[in-house]
């Protein structure tokens, strides 16, 4: 027997698993949720902010563009990804502040992390 998807709007055998259909959060997930809540990433997060004098680095060093010294930055980074490196949460090496739109392009692998890495050094 064959249904439409909800997933991805094609049609199926009744006992396909679409890929299209979201995983079960496992623990990871919830330690990740629990960590970003809490108390030691509030306080990291405002010591990488202070380091970084609340400018996104991005645009101060212009490492995508000519350098501007005065975007706020709106968010901090986890350069090597809280899911691909846990223990690595509260390092100051792999944190970064960054504006949004810096942001974005980060998660998006538009800014690699060799340059992020770089950029925290020096």
């Amino acid at each position: 027997m064959k249904r439409a998807c909800t997933y991805c709007g094609r049609i199926h055998d009744y006992s396909y698993d679409c890929p299209m259909k979201p995983k079960p959060k496992g623990n990871r997930d919830k330690d990740i949720e629990k960590f970003r809540s809490g108390k030691l990433w509030k306080a990291k997060r405002k010591e990488i902010l202070e380091r970084d004098k609340g400018l996104c680095v991005v645009c101060r060093l212009g490492l995508c563009g000519e350098p501007a010294d005065l975007v706020p930055a709106d968010s901090v980074h986890h350069i090597t990804p809280l899911t691909d490196d846990f223990d690595a949460r509260l390092d100051d090496d792999n944190l970064i502040s960054l504006c949004a739109y810096h942001h974005e392009q980060a998660e998006r692998g538009e800014i690699s992390a060799e340059k992020l890495f770089k950029a925290v050094e020096g």
